[in-house]
């Protein structure tokens, strides 16, 4: 099913950087634990977080959002995984 954010979706990085208050709260946390991002997008948080060393799942309603997100977590290693739902 195709979303209205799948054609937002289509320019990369199109919700800008992630909260800076919510990466340097998490960012104390310690041990790095799971974490769940509901309407994650493109990963505007969850890569971020995951960068961290959080083992991250995102879920979208977006496919499109959620493939840019898988493929830069691949690309770097990351512990994330992506759902559509």
């Amino acid at each position: 099913m195709s979303t209205s954010y799948d054609k937002h979706y289509k320019k990369e990085e199109y919700f800008g950087d992630p909260y800076p208050e919510l990466i340097d709260f998490l960012s104390g946390i310690s041990p790095k634990g799971k974490l769940l991002d509901l309407g994650c997008g493109q990963g505007r948080d969850a890569i971020p977080l995951a960068r961290l060393g959080f083992k991250v799942t995102g879920i979208d309603r977006s496919s499109v959002g959620i493939d840019q997100m898988l493929k830069i977590a691949q690309e770097e290693g990351l512990t994330l995984k992506g759902n559509f739902g």
